[in-house]
């Protein structure tokens, strides 16, 4: 069984008109389309059915959950699911600007330690939101945050987690804390000469203030892990207010 791909014009469910695919990964395949009802863009995502059925139409149902719960500026807004030609789709608020990963790699934007603080702090605002209505990202990769006029935004919440299914909430929520701190090293290494220290650990690589080098160790669970946003957030704003 292989997955149908639906091209540039072609109108899905009678009112999504599709712009471009957007990617195709292994749990479906994401349009760029025009909402012929609104006329605004937005983004549909059609439910890879060649593989793994069981286990991707689980995914598939858990995002549609997720992204229900959730009511946030700096998150797709959930708009609906439809079957169409047998295929399952959903669509969803379209968030223009550039992930992370582009941003670093392709356009090779580079951030001062002030910068990225300043970023993270933002995102840990919206992480707090997602973690307070129960509910763990569980991929807070680059490809994952989108920048637009230097504000950040969530997509992709296919493997998100509803924490009340859950005993062990904390640790849950330490694997966004750990993928935070993770961006945080890709933003902090933008500006990084490779040609002084190549191939030595972040903590002897990386010029940082004190504080930031504990933020990133408590974050990335090197030294005792955070137990909550609150924390971090008090970590991140004395080590803003030293650099500030």
């Amino acid at each position: 069984m292989t997955d149908r791909h639906y091209k540039k014009d072609t109108i899905i469910y009678e009112r999504y008109k599709v712009k471009s695919i957007l990617g195709v990964g292994s749990y479906g395949i994401t349009y760029l389309c025009t909402n012929l009802v609104s006329d605004a863009l937005c983004v549909v995502k059609q439910m890879t059915k060649s593989k793994k059925r069981q286990e991707i139409s689980q995914i598939y149902k858990q995002e549609i959950k997720i992204l229900n719960m959730l009511n946030h500026p700096n998150i797709p807004a959930y708009i609906e699911s439809f079957t169409y030609n047998e295929d399952c789709f959903f669509s969803m608020e379209y968030i223009k600007g550039r992930n992370f990963e582009d941003v670093l790699f392709y356009d090779k934007q580079t951030y001062k330690e002030i910068e990225a603080l300043l970023l993270i702090r933002q995102l840990l605002e919206v992480i707090e939101y997602v973690h307070a209505q129960g509910v763990i990202h569980g991929d807070l990769r680059i490809p994952n945050v989108i920048v637009n006029k230097e504000k950040p935004y969530i997509i992709d919440f296919g493997l998100g987690t509803d924490a009340s299914q859950h005993k062990n909430k904390a640790d849950l929520f330490r694997q966004d804390y750990y993928d935070l701190g993770d961006l945080l090293l890709f933003l902090l290494y933008s500006g990084y000469n490779a040609g002084v220290k190549k191939g030595r650990p972040w903590t002897e690589e990386l010029s940082l203030h004190a504080t930031t080098r504990r933020l990133l160790k408590r974050m990335l669970g090197i030294d005792q892990p955070y137990s909550n946003t609150k924390e971090i957030k008090s970590d991140l704003d004395m080590a803003i207010d030293q650099l500030s």
